[in-house]
């Protein structure tokens, strides 16, 4: 895998506090987080913890309450150079082809039309959707429709990736192969980048991080973050069988269900 190209965090969350309704809701609290450079660091936490309002909040879509988000050293103000975004709802565009879904970032950004036709096609190759550029959303399935979403955001040549639940819509096998696709992708040098993952998903945390992040129920912060014993490369039958696979994942959704009691396994963890 690719080393950080720097010490500087690609993501910093300092004190960082989001209220909704005159601060009537809170969706996180005082919450601290680095994400270093070309690092997959996962997330995940309790419904309604406040997960994707703080991806929202490093993509500049939503401001900080209080606090402070840093994006390779320069506060968030607005959507930050070098961020790209992959929802969970596809967001295509029905009224455009897979090829001009896949170009809208693009082109909003002004690229040159042979920028967009190497980038473009260079991605769809990459996610196996060579021969359906012409094609439109509705003609696509569910796992297709996502692989344009991951398009749009990897044309942008991104060093950092968010992806709020991607394949969370998806049936198993499809997720499971989206999975796959993913890792294969960021285990190219040349694709590798910052990447946090929101997910409800413990196995797919489990395959996909560095490390994972557990946030507490509302108003949410990081409660514990947990270094991934699974080296590189690495692919989803592999971690399955790791015997840490089984202990990291009961010690997880143990951490989410209720309070840990220290007798239990306990995994590698950093100092949120």
């Amino acid at each position: 895998m690719a080393s950080a190209s720097s010490d500087t965090p690609a993501v910093q969350a300092i004190q960082a506090t989001k209220m909704f309704l005159d601060g009537a809701v809170i969706a996180y609290r005082n919450l601290n987080l680095e994400i270093r450079a070309q690092e997959i660091l996962c997330i995940v936490g309790p419904s309604g913890c406040g997960k994707t309002t703080l991806l929202r909040s490093i993509a500049g879509l939503t401001d900080l309450s209080s606090g402070q988000l840093l994006v390779h050293g320069k506060p968030v103000k607005g959507p930050p150079d070098g961020v790209a975004m992959v929802f969970q709802h596809f967001g295509l565009l029905p009224w455009k082809t897979v090829y001009d879904n896949g170009a809208f970032g693009l082109r909003m950004n002004g690229a040159d039309e042979a920028t967009v036709k190497e980038r473009v096609s260079r991605y769809l190759d990459l996610v196996g959707l060579r021969g359906f550029d012409k094609s439109f959303p509705h003609q696509l399935s569910g796992g297709m429709q996502q692989r344009v979403g991951l398009v749009r955001a990897l044309a942008m040549n991104p060093s950092i990736l968010l992806m709020d639940e991607p394949f969370a819509a998806l049936d198993a096998q499809t997720r499971e192969t989206l999975q796959e696709e993913l890792l294969a992708l960021m285990q190219r040098p040349e694709e590798r980048k910052a990447m946090v993952f929101i997910t409800h998903s413990i196995d797919e945390a489990l395959l996909l991080a560095d490390r994972i992040a557990i946030m507490t129920a509302r108003p949410g912060k990081i409660d514990e973050i947990l270094t991934s014993p699974f080296g590189w490369p690495r692919d989803l039958d592999g971690v399955q069988r790791n015997p840490q696979f089984a202990e990291m994942r009961a010690y997880i959704r143990s951490k989410l269900k209720a309070p840990t009691d220290p007798s239990k396994f306990k995994p590698a963890t950093e100092t949120a």
